[in-house]
């Protein structure tokens, strides 16, 4: 298991997902254009680019 936090609010979810399987399967609203679970990563369109921080003090 794995904790993120998305929009101020913590979620656990499998750390075997990638962060955009995980907040789907929260049923959390990200737009992706260029991914499927079928195939690999490609990360060309960067609809679900995301800011990751290190802590609080991070932002």
């Amino acid at each position: 298991m794995a904790t993120i936090h998305v929009d101020g609010k913590e979620y656990e979810v499998n750390g075997a997902d990638n962060l955009l399987e995980a907040c789907l399967s929260l049923g959390l609203d990200i737009p992706y254009f260029c991914w499927h679970p079928a195939l690999g990563s490609v990360g060309a369109c960067r609809q679900c680019a995301v800011k990751q921080y290190q802590n609080a003090e991070d932002t």
